[in-house]
């Protein structure tokens, strides 16, 4: 059967040349820059400065939600204030609207107050 199988194919053996230099080169970068005192001052400084980074950020945006939150609260209670005292002012007392006359008379009076308000008169 060593003869059916023959000479190792070139997908294994540059797989298996690869795998041999990531390891070779991963040990050799992981303990080069573990050892090395100026990698590790930038680790701390990159670190650092991240940090900052991430808590101005987040006190940036928890002030923008908040003010958000403000507006949003004060839109709600003048829009609730404003329904409460009606929208229309002195003609919400009144009561409740009218409906319109019915039959020809109420079409003539739709029809009159439609040419006043393209014509810019008031009703």
């Amino acid at each position: 059967r060593e003869e059916e199988r023959g000479p190792p194919q070139p997908k294994a053996m540059n797989q298996f040349i690869q795998r041999v230099a990531n390891y070779v080169a991963n040990e050799v970068l992981i303990k080069g820059l573990a050892n090395s005192k100026t990698f590790q001052r930038f680790a701390l400084r990159a670190d650092k400065h991240i940090g900052e980074f991430k808590g101005k950020t987040n006190q940036s945006l928890n002030e923008t939600l908040d003010e958000l939150h403000k507006t949003a609260a004060e839109a709600v209670n003048a829009a609730s204030q404003s329904s409460n005292t009606g929208s229309l002012g002195a003609k919400a007392t009144a009561g409740p609207p009218k409906p319109p006359e019915a039959g020809f008379a109420g079409f003539i009076s739709a029809f009159g107050k439609e040419i006043r308000k393209d014509l810019g008169m008031k009703n």
